[in-house]
């Protein structure tokens, strides 16, 4: 069973390429800038009041490599839930990702291209598995797969059939930088299925998270601040800070076990 979340959760978003901590420009890995040891940070931010860490293989992602070691030796070492993404769109890397300890897998957004395979996930694992859609206005963004470019209601038709439990909602530009306004597919998903959504990225200063709480009430129940993190933005413990007055957040220890 997936491990209790509180009403509203922020996961501190450890982005990996090439064994080092890293971020996305424009789009692109940022192979020019990277920001140390991922398993440092994941302990540094948890250090910060993190329960969740959401790891994100940006290699995986983009189909140019693999970061399962150092995902893996982020798994064992963390007193945080971890949260993994990028490049799980089969049942054998879901199952290879659960099994070294992830509490979750968000799946890419060209695994709905087989929604049955996708439901039969679902249907095995619960909540889990969680579905990761992408959008750029009310199209979808997955450059590599069939669906891009094709309309995101349709997409969230069968995205609904598949009963997931939790969704991953990102909203980028054309070239797949995400955005900060404009979340059509954030709110497009929040009113079109069942089921829990957290937002994916976006978050550059304590405003954007400001501006997500007023979609609480609506469906949202969580979001991933990665790139502000360790580009100087601000710190997680701020980012807990600055929610306080909010919301009760009591429970935002460590995990005990």
């Amino acid at each position: 069973m997936t491990p209790h979340r509180p009403p509203f959760t922020l996961f501190a978003g450890v982005e990996i390429s090439q064994g080092a901590l890293s971020t996305l420009h424009h789009g692109e890995i940022d192979s020019a800038h990277t920001f140390g040891d991922p398993v440092e940070a994941a302990r540094h931010f948890v250090s910060q009041g993190a329960r969740w860490l959401h790891v994100a293989d940006l290699d995986g992602y983009a189909g140019t490599g693999s970061n399962s070691t150092m995902v893996a030796s982020i798994i064992r070492e963390s007193r945080a839930h971890v949260q993994v993404a990028g490049g799980y769109t089969t049942a054998a890397n879901v199952d290879a990702a659960l099994a070294m300890g992830a509490a979750r897998v968000v799946l890419d957004t060209e695994a709905l291209d087989d929604p049955e395979a996708v439901a039969a996930l679902v249907a095995t694992y619960g909540d889990r598995v969680v579905v990761g859609i992408s959008s750029e206005g009310k199209r979808v963004f997955a450059p590599r797969s069939g669906l891009h470019e094709t309309d995101l209601e349709a997409l969230l038709l069968q995205a609904r059939d598949t009963k997931a439990h939790a969704y991953l909602i990102t909203d980028v530009d054309s070239r797949g930088i995400r955005k900060s306004h404009e979340r059509n597919a954030l709110e497009t998903v929040i009113r079109s299925v069942h089921g829990h959504a957290v937002s994916g990225g976006g978050v550059f200063r304590l405003g954007d998270l400001h501006a997500l709480t007023e979609l609480i009430p609506h469906g949202l129940d969580g979001a991933v601040i990665d790139a502000a993190l360790y580009t100087g933005g601000f710190t997680f413990a701020e980012a807990v800070a600055a929610l306080e007055e909010r919301y009760d957040l009591f429970f935002w220890g460590p995990p005990i076990g």
